[in-house]
């Protein structure tokens, strides 16, 4: 039951899904040619932004599975310190949850490898995957990954027991870095938002860099790095005021709600759209070297996971067919009824009734005004004449 009332909490969590669109987009900036044909097969011609929150829809329809998306520190090691312990009964967290799925797609291409195995019913009964839903499922992880809150400690429930006030409202702080910096930024900047700033060429040093170490240490050391650098991001800069420096959560943080004015809004809108860069660029990484290898074309299409979003979407195609079948019955009764119109036809008759006669005599006596008056005279002549028949014999 405490699972259970947890897993609740954090069923409407993670970065929105515009942010995860960002994410979706810088991927696919960086991804490879083969790669961005090979997802475009899997996923039904969408690309990896179109997928990228495509975790909050399983979400949304198996709560428990939210679990999967946060790597909760225990206090009790010591909060934000050199050592750390994490709540990962059953491999069911954040990194785990990716070595997972990444393993599991490696293995369908034929490749070997040894990963954390998941018994995904302790999460969502019934619940099955397929290789397009593994992939869509680590693009959603890397991007979580790099939310802060996302690997933040248990006392403070990742954030959502500290309070702050930002742009007039209090919230919690779990919810400024999900959600509330960018939709400022959307909202008050939409030039900027749409303008490309999702590509990789924004970060081409860090992206250098982890390809680098991509190739040295493998896939799994280089998660591992990724989760370190994301806690000391959270202990560093999230769960500290950006411009007083003090302590926003932990045993020495200060009483909220905590006023987080423009120039603090500042500070963590840079590094949030860094976030965002980061995690595209690494998102990149884990596709080319999945989609690359020529095992890539082995994966299977299609979903094996049927969410609360497709059902909606299925009766909103529903009624768009019901619309059109309609509108056809229509268009074919007005066509129909055309054929049959009496006021048509009357004023068609009419005009019949004029036009013909006059094409007759033009076409027989021609244009000649004198032949029309001699054909007046002999019908005038002709009214005039006796009437009566011929002599009777007596």
């Amino acid at each position: 039951m405490i699972w259970f009332a947890w897993a609740m909490a954090l069923a409407v969590s993670a970065f929105d899904i515009e942010a995860h669109d960002a994410i979706g987009q810088t991927a696919a900036s960086a991804m490879d040619q083969e790669a961005i044909k090979q997802i475009k097969r899997m996923m039904g011609g969408q690309d990896a932004s179109d997928v990228a929150g495509w975790g909050h829809q399983v979400d949304d329809t198996y709560p428990d599975m939210a679990r999967l998306h946060f790597q909760v520190h225990d206090d009790a090691s010591g909060f934000c310190g050199d050592t750390r312990t994490a709540k990962c009964e059953d491999n069911i967290c954040l990194l785990q949850s990716i070595k997972h799925f990444y393993g599991k797609v490696l293995s369908d291409e034929g490749r070997r490898i040894d990963f954390p195995q998941i018994d995904y019913a302790k999460v969502a009964k019934g619940i099955k995957f397929s290789d397009a839903d593994f992939l869509k499922m680590l693009i959603n992880l890397v991007g979580d990954l790099h939310q802060p809150l996302h690997v933040g400690y248990a006392n403070d429930n990742s954030g959502r027991k500290v309070l702050v006030k930002f742009r007039g409202q209090t919230m919690s702080l779990y919810d400024v870095w999900d959600h509330a910096i960018s939709e400022v930024v959307r909202t008050q900047e939409s030039n900027f938002w749409l303008g490309g700033w999702t590509h990789v060429r924004a970060v081409n040093s860090e992206w250098d860099t982890d390809k680098k170490k991509w190739k040295e240490d493998g896939p799994f050391k280089s998660f591992e790095r990724w989760l370190d650098e994301a806690v000391q991001f959270t202990c560093s800069k999230a769960y500290v005021h950006p411009t007083t420096g003090k302590k926003l959560a932990g045993p020495n943080a200060e009483s909220g709600p905590v006023e987080i004015d423009e120039a603090a809004y500042q500070e963590w809108r840079h590094l949030w759209l860094r976030q965002i860069l980061i995690a595209g660029e690494r998102t990149a990484i884990v596709l080319n070297d999945i989609l690359d290898n020529k095992g890539a074309t082995r994966l299977a299409t299609g979903s094996k996971v049927h969410t609360k979003a497709d059902e909606e979407k299925a009766k909103e195609q529903a009624e768009w067919d019901k619309e059109r079948i309609q509108r056809q019955r229509e268009r074919r009764s007005r066509t129909s009824a055309s054929f049959i119109n009496p006021s048509a036809f009357l004023t068609n008759l009419a005009i019949g009734a004029i036009t013909v006669p006059v094409f007759l005599l033009v076409a027989n006596h021609g244009l000649n005004p004198q032949t029309y008056a001699s054909l007046v005279r002999s019908i005038l002549e002709s009214d005039a004449a006796p009437k009566g028949g011929a002599k009777r014999f007596e």
